[in-house]
C-alpha cells in the first residue's frame, strides 16, 4: 500500500511538470518555430536517457520485432503527434484553455479503457467525471453555453489529447512487459527522429536554433529533463502499476497547476475559470476518493439498537 501512494505522488508530480509545460510553451519566443522547439526538447531528454543508460550495468530484456513495431507507431501517436500539436496549439490559444481542454483525458481514457482493455467503469467514475467535463466546458464556453466551439489553437490541443490518451492506453494493452526505462528512452528517441525529419522539411531549425535566446534554452531544458524524461517515467510507472483507467484521472488536475503557476507570474484568472477548475478538482476527488469516503463514513457511523421492554 506505501508503495501505491508513492505511485501515486509520482502521477501528481507528472501531472505538475506537464501542467508547467503549458506556461513555459507559452514563454517561448515567437522565432522559435514549434516543431524546432519540440525537437529541442526532446533532444535533451533523449541525450540524458542516453548518459543514464551508458552508465547503467544492468542487462535490458530483448526486444522482438513486433515489440519494434508497437513502440514505434506509439512513439508516433503520443510523441511526435502530441507534441507537435501542443507546441503549435499555444500559438493560438491560451496557456490555460490548452491545459482545461487536456483535463478531457480521463473521460477518454475510461472509455478507451473499456474498449481496449475491458476494464470496468465504476458509477463514480461517471459521476465524477461528469462533474469535470461541466467545469471544462464551462471554461471553454466562458459561461456562453450558446457558444460552444473550439478555435484553432483548441483543435490542436484535442488533437494532443487523444495522442496522449491513445499512447497510455495502447501502452498498457501492447508493450506492459516491457521496462519503463526502456520503453520511455525507445518511445522518446523514435519520436525525436520524427520531429527532426519534419522539422528540415517544413521548417528552417537551423535558423530557429540561431535565434533561440538563454530563456528558451532554460525553458526547454527544463521541459526536456522535467516535464519530459521524468514526467514521462512517473507516468508511465503509474500507468503499468496501477492501471490506465485510475491515473487518467489526475489529468484533471493540469489545469489547475497552469492556472497557479499562471498566477505566480501575475496573470489574474477570470472567475469562470476559477470556477471550472473547482469543478475538475471536485470530479477528480469524487471519482477515485468518494468510495473509500464513503467507507470510512459507514465505519463511524453510529449504530443505534432498539431495545424491547419484555411484557409481562
Amino acid at each position: 500500500m506505501r508503495n501505491n501512494y508513492k505511485i501515486w505522488l509520482g502521477a501528481v508530480l507528472a501531472i505538475f511538470f506537464w501542467g508547467s509545460n503549458f506556461n513555459a510553451i507559452s514563454a517561448l519566443s515567437p522565432e522559435l518555430t514549434p516543431i524546432t522547439a519540440a525537437a529541442i526538447r526532446f533532444s535533451i531528454a533523449v541525450l540524458a536517457l542516453l548518459i543514464l543508460r551508458l552508465l547503467s550495468k544492468h542487462p535490458e530484456s530483448i526486444l522482438s520485432n513486433k515489440d519494434k513495431g508497437y513502440l514505434l507507431l506509439l512513439s508516433i501517436i503520443g510523441v511526435f503527434i502530441q507534441n507537435s500539436a501542443l507546441f503549435l496549439a499555444m500559438r493560438y490559444t491560451s496557456a490555460v484553455n490548452g491545459s482545461v481542454i487536456m483535463a478531457n483525458m480521463p473521460l477518454a481514457g475510461l472509455l478507451l479503457s473499456a474498449l481496449l482493455l475491458r476494464t470496468r467503469i465504476t458509477f463514480y467514475h461517471i459521476v465524477g467525471i461528469c462533474i469535470s467535463l461541466f467545469g471544462v466546458l464551462l471554461v471553454i464556453t466562458d459561461g456562453n453555453w450558446h457558444q460552444i466551439y473550439l478555435r484553432k489553437g483548441d483543435l490542436l490541443v484535442v488533437l494532443a489529447l487523444a495522442g496522449g490518451c491513445l499512447y497510455t492506453i495502447l501502452a498498457k494493452k501492447w508493450v506492459p512487459h516491457v521496462p519503463v526505462p526502456q520503453f520511455v528512452r525507445w518511445t522518446l528517441g523514435l519520436g525525436l527522429i520524427q520531429m527532426l525529419l519534419t522539422a528540415c522539411w517544413l521548417e528552417s531549425p537551423v535558423d530557429a536554433y540561431q535565434n533561440m535566446t538563454l530563456k528558451d534554452l532554460v525553458l526547454l531544458s527544463y521541459m526536456g529533463i522535467l516535464g519530459t524524461l521524468v514526467a514521462y517515467f512517473l507516468w508511465m510507472k503509474a500507468t503499468q502499476t496501477i492501471g490506465p483507467q485510475k491515473v487518467t484521472s489526475m489529468f484533471n488536475l493540469i489545469p489547475m497547476f497552469t492556472l497557479l503557476i499562471s498566477m505566480s507570474m501575475g496573470t489574474q484568472p477570470h472567475l469562470i475559470q476559477l470556477t471550472g477548475i473547482t469543478c475538475i478538482t471536485v470530479g477528480v476527488i469524487f471519482a477515485n476518493a468518494y468510495p473509500s469516503l464513503k467507507r470510512i463514513f459507514i465505519s463511524f457511523k453510529p449504530q443505534y439498537t432498539i431495545k424491547h421492554r419484555s411484557l409481562k
